[in-house]
């Protein structure tokens, strides 16, 4: 069965013939595009296994993981699949996009566990909780999906699903310094439209985590 695929290139899109095969993924089909027929198309890949994060890109205006990405879903519903670089970063070539902002915010949020000297015990619950935000691999998916990034300095899902970790954290030595993260933040101009959670490949659902600080830092 053959299919054609439309993907954002630097200049305009480039559109090509594929013959699917089964079990085909949009990652595997990046790369026998670039295997076999045309080798300058750029994209970005690394563990395959969905846990890196580093291969999301847009299929059909949604950001998926393109290792995990099936192709079958989306030719039965369109002759055409279309892929593009991810939205609110800058593309150095064609769907491979500028990671480097999102390294330094999280060192200005200072996204990271500040310990206390002693060994403090996590309960079964905060530890489930605590797992669930660190699930996230930083596959961006939720920063390009969320219609207030870029608006009004609002921080973004990302980070503030990255915060929520260490705001429960018994361990954390500091149980105060991410006040000034979460104002800087502008964590209310939050839509609460869950956008970020219907993308988040990982279901670490970051409008809910968002909430939750919300209603944690009303009683702080």
């Amino acid at each position: 069965m053959k299919f054609k695929v439309r993907v954002k290139r630097d200049k305009g899109y480039s559109t090509y013939e594929v013959d699917y095969k089964e079990g085909m993924t949009v990652l595997s089909l990046l790369n026998y595009i670039k295997e076999n027929i045309d080798e300058s198309l750029s994209f970005r890949h690394f563990c395959r296994a969905g846990i890196c994060g580093t291969c999301a890109v847009k299929v059909m205006g949604f950001p998926k993981l393109a290792c995990k990405e099936p192709v079958i879903d989306h030719i039965l519903l369109k002759d055409e699949i279309v892929i593009e670089p991810l939205d609110k970063f800058e593309v150095i070539k064609d769907l491979v996009v500028d990671h480097e902002d999102i390294v330094e915010k999280g060192k200005k949020y200072r996204t990271w566990l500040n310990p206390k000297d002693e060994n403090i015990p996590v309960d079964k619950d905060t530890e489930d909780e605590i797992e669930k935000s660190a699930d996230c691999i930083l596959c961006l998916a939720c920063q390009s999906y969320c219609p207030q990034v870029l608006e009004d300095k609002y921080a973004g899902p990302l980070y503030f699903a990255k915060m929520y970790r260490y705001l429960i954290d018994p361990r954390e030595y500091d149980e105060n310094r991410y006040d000034e993260a979460i104002k800087e933040g502008f964590i209310y101009h939050c839509l609460s439209c869950n956008k970020c959670n219907n993308v988040c490949p990982k279901e670490v659902e970051p409008a809910t985590l968002i909430r939750k600080i919300m209603v944690f830092n009303a009683k702080v």
